[in-house]
């Protein structure tokens, strides 16, 4: 990805989270489609996104009110966590260009953080206020962090686990991923295979990214219900407080 120019704006956004109800389900797709995409093919800018893709298909929007949240939206329609474009073998690989698109977060941090306190986010679809794929690239919480840092080592491994973890309010299962994968794999089948064996369904469930260190990762995947969908970005702290420490 070509970050040479990567320009910050700010951007005055109707929508804040998860939980701000926003009558428009499409309202992020609009930006995305409507102006940031036209804006830069035609005037050479990215606003009012930050960033602007068009080989990776992606764009990297700010999130209003927020201090220092970013979001990574595709250039294509794509709903959400259930949509079947994911499952495609050539899907862009939008987990890893968020991945990469923590610079954004780390430079408006303006002081230091780990990158295991980084973490990605995307929501189930009765979870969500919007219907464009948007993945969360936030701080992890100190919540989440000591929980999932007291899972034993033995216990953690590349196949998904057979328990759960509760990060209230929701339980995940978890498994190891290296940055290879991450790189080259499409993490969202793999997700899709894990909640078919649980008898789940996708559009339920909430996907979670948290990096250990500079060759690990854990992916949750929190399977929901038609009543209870999962947001995985409560495990997120939009105030980066571990950024402190």
């Amino acid at each position: 990805m070509n970050y040479s120019k990567c320009l910050f704006f700010s951007l005055v956004v109707l929508i804040h989270t998860e939980n701000t109800a926003h009558a428009d389900r499409n309202f992020l797709w609009h930006k995305i489609n409507e102006n940031c995409v036209p804006g830069y093919i035609n005037k050479d800018t990215y606003q009012p996104c930050s960033l602007v893709d068009i080989n990776e298909k992606i764009a990297i929007y700010k999130v209003d009110n927020d201090k220092y949240q970013y979001l990574l939206l595709p250039t294509d329609k794509v709903t959400g966590i259930e949509d079947d474009k994911l499952q495609k073998n050539n899907s862009p690989n939008y987990l890893y260009n968020a991945w990469l698109a923590k610079t954004f977060l780390t430079e408006r941090l303006g002081k230091p953080i780990k990158e295991r306190f980084i973490s990605l986010t995307l929501n189930a679809k009765n979870a969500r206020s919007q219907d464009q794929l948007h993945i969360h690239i936030s701080c992890l919480s100190n919540s989440a962090n000591k929980i999932i840092s007291k899972i034993p080592e033995r216990e953690i491994d590349t196949n998904w686990s057979k328990k759960q973890i509760t990060i209230p309010p929701y339980s995940f299962y978890y498994r190891k991923i290296s940055l290879n994968e991450l790189m080259n794999s499409n993490l969202f089948k793999s997700v899709a295979e894990k909640v078919k064996k649980e008898q789940g369904k996708l559009e339920y469930t909430g996907v979670g990214l948290i990096n250990r260190n500079s060759d690990t990762f854990i992916i949750l995947a929190g399977i929901g219900t038609k009543s209870k969908g999962v947001s995985a970005e409560r495990i997120q702290d939009h105030e980066c407080e571990l950024a402190e420490q």
